[in-house]
């Protein structure tokens, strides 16, 4: 595609930290195949990022790329993604993404940038300040080993209120590989470890001042008109009040009713999916999801009183705060009481409170000693897979959290065949991404009225989008690998635009009585900000091209059939009494014992392969699938290494 008159910026930044220059490219030689955010940090990372680099290294690239949605008036545009090779995916380190909501990427897009690649590694800590076509490099020694929250304070005084931040906390500066990328309170780019990157890169924060700056939009009467009506068709969602996605436990909806000041957003978003909270005595913050996981253990502990409350929040803001991934924190918890109930961890020997675990004291040295790798914390902070292969017997308590790439289990791969296949063949944690086919196919069906869907409405929704109804029936592996690759597209679009999964695509309408939604919205919204016309089969076709450049980024790294596969222990059955120990929020659920069919995984992955155009031997992608979706120079360099691709 080839920009008109609106959405991008039309300039990517290029900083170099060993030498602390910068440089000016045109956004259009990525975007008019790649589209923006993913599409361009994916074709930035093949062509830059070799597959033997690692994830510490100066010639790893941290990419920071919004898309030409972001900032604008359609619903969900205040995030972005960011790229580079991750240092927490197991066994191997390899490149992967991680989005990130808020309000630094629009900042970025106001400044006059699409994105920004950071590469090389600065002699003594630095941070980096945006002001359109003013790049400064400021020395950091004064902010490193501050938390995030001091760290942007210090900041927004020397450079005003107006100017966005993301920086890393103690964790990232001691890389541990749980460490977060954090702007204001509890926006995070969480679940790669690229708050270790910027800490190997000696960059304690990036600032951004685009006061004065506009975002170029070619349509906007047309855009106004639309953002209305799919504010409209998405109709009012609980998880404005819940502030999770699934309807929570009544001591979960207690606390923010009696904390709760208000709610907050990304920017310009109307679901509003953060609670603020204020409770006495701590700092105020905004709060959503997985971030309640300790809220169990300090109720099981000190039952709901202000010093539970209080526990609770500090478990929040101290992650936060640090730069830790609170979803690691989801599993760790309950994967050290495993451990410390079979006799494999004691107090003496891991230096934390074992017998208190719920209480405040317990968490806060938890999390101290991950950031600041002491004790045992300085195996902790390699991330729970590579610390279980450390510690004496661990695996065989840890496996049961865990489906794939070194991260815990979101959503149940035994109960779910498709999260099951989306887990095999993605480099991550998948279901980030993939909330509107979670959301149909499971979700939503367990919302009370009268925000819920019946089985009735989610049948014919999945009928209405995959052409088959068994796309979302969880008895069996079939229509999967359709609803599979189809979800994959889509989130590549959403991830390049760059919009919010929990809000696109239009699976599900809150306000139309037969709750049925409409997938051509961001299409139609593209077109409106770019002044280029553009219909959904051919942006799903685009999606297509970023998924198949993600699949030759894997495959360039070593991925093959034969790892497109989930832990050995999900096609076990498993012990009832090694069940996961009562987790601390919902949205984790690996305490299942039905094992995976094998037989019919594989062959719902070879359906998946012959969809896609892929080797059904090595599940590489033909060079004529690649052809056809116009990567050719990515086909000659991934069949003939020695051939050179064009930079296209």
């Amino acid at each position: 595609m080839k920009e008109k008159s609106g959405g991008w910026a039309d300039k990517i930044l290029r900083i170099n930290l060993s030498d602390r220059s910068f440089r000016v490219i045109p956004t259009e030689i990525y975007s008019r195949k790649m589209l923006g955010g993913l599409g361009i940090a994916a074709r930035v990372a093949w062509d830059e990022i070799k597959p033997e680099t690692k994830a510490f290294d100066a010639d790893n690239k941290l990419i920071f790329a919004t898309g030409p949605l972001t900032g604008t008036l359609a619903p969900g545009s205040g995030r972005m993604e960011v790229m580079g090779k991750s240092p927490r995916t197991f066994p191997d380190e390899v490149v992967t993404r991680s989005g990130m909501g808020g309000h630094w990427g629009v900042e970025l897009k106001r400044a006059g940038y699409d994105a920004v690649i950071i590469e090389g590694q600065a002699d003594v800590a630095v941070y980096i300040y945006i002001d359109c076509n003013n790049i400064e490099f400021h020395g950091a020694e004064d902010l490193w080993g501050k938390d995030t929250y001091a760290t942007q304070r210090c900041l927004k005084q020397k450079h005003g209120d107006k100017v966005q931040v993301v920086c890393i906390g103690p964790a990232g500066e001691n890389r541990s590989r749980i460490a977060t990328i954090v702007s204001e309170t509890s926006f995070t780019s969480g679940k790669s470890g690229f708050g270790a990157v910027m800490g190997a890169k000696k960059v304690k924060a990036i600032v951004v001042n685009g006061s004065g700056g506009r975002i170029r939009v070619a349509r906007s009467g047309r855009l106004v008109n639309l953002a209305a009506h799919y504010r409209e068709l998405l109709g009012y969602n609980p998880m404005r009040e819940w502030t999770v996605g699934y309807c929570p436990p009544d001591y979960h909806q207690r606390f923010y009713k009696k904390y709760r000041k208000g709610n907050a957003s990304c920017f310009g978003c109307t679901l509003q999916c953060f609670a603020f909270i204020k409770v006495p005595e701590l700092d105020p913050a905004q709060v959503h999801c997985i971030n309640y996981y300790y809220m169990k253990p300090a109720y099981d502990f000190y039952g709901e009183t202000l010093e539970g409350d209080q526990t609770v929040w500090q478990s929040i803001l101290l992650c936060n705060k640090l730069g830790l991934c609170t979803f690691e924190m989801a599993g760790f918890v309950p994967w050290l009481k495993d451990l410390f109930d079979a006799g494999r961890l004691n107090e003496k020997t891991s230096g934390l409170p074992l017998t208190k675990l719920g209480s405040r004291e317990f968490i806060e040295s938890l999390l101290i000693n991950i950031a600041y790798r002491k004790g045992i914390g300085d195996v902790l902070a390699e991330g729970a897979p590579r610390a279980a292969g450390i510690l004496q017997d661990a695996w065989a308590l840890y496996e049961k959290y865990y489906p794939a790439h070194g991260q815990t289990e979101h959503n149940s791969v035994r109960d779910y065949p498709a999260i099951a296949l989306l887990w095999a063949l993605d480099s991550r944690d998948p279901m980030i991404d993939h909330h509107a086919y979670r959301h149909l196919a499971v979700s939503r069906q367990r919302w009370p009225k009268p925000h819920g869907l019946t089985a009735k409405e989610a049948q014919n929704i999945s009928e209405n989008i995959f052409e088959t109804r068994t796309a979302i029936d969880h008895t069996t592996f079939a229509e999967k690998a359709k609803a599979v690759a189809y979800c994959q597209d889509r989130s590549a679009v959403i991830n390049s635009l760059v919009l919010c999964d929990f809000l696109f695509p239009i699976f599900i309408s809150q306000s139309r009585k037969d709750r049925m939604g409409d997938t051509a919205a961001e299409s139609r919204l593209l077109s409106a900000v770019t002044g280029t016309d553009i219909d959904e089969k051919t942006l799903n076709a685009v999606g297509e091209r970023i998924w198949n450049l993600l699949r030759a980024i894997m495959v360039r790294e070593g991925r093959t059939k034969q790892k497109d596969t989930l832990h050995p222990t999900n096609f076990q059955k498993a012990d009832s009494q090694k069940q996961a120990a009562s987790h601390s929020v919902a949205i984790i659920s690996a305490n299942h014992t039905q094992p995976i069919d094998r037989e019919a995984f594989e062959r719902a992955k070879a359906e998946y392969y012959d969809i896609r155009g892929w080797d059904p031997n090595t599940g590489w992608p033909d060079r004529e699938t690649l052809q056809k979706l116009d990567l050719n120079d990515i086909a000659d360099e991934l069949y003939d290494p020695k051939a050179p691709g064009d930079g296209s």
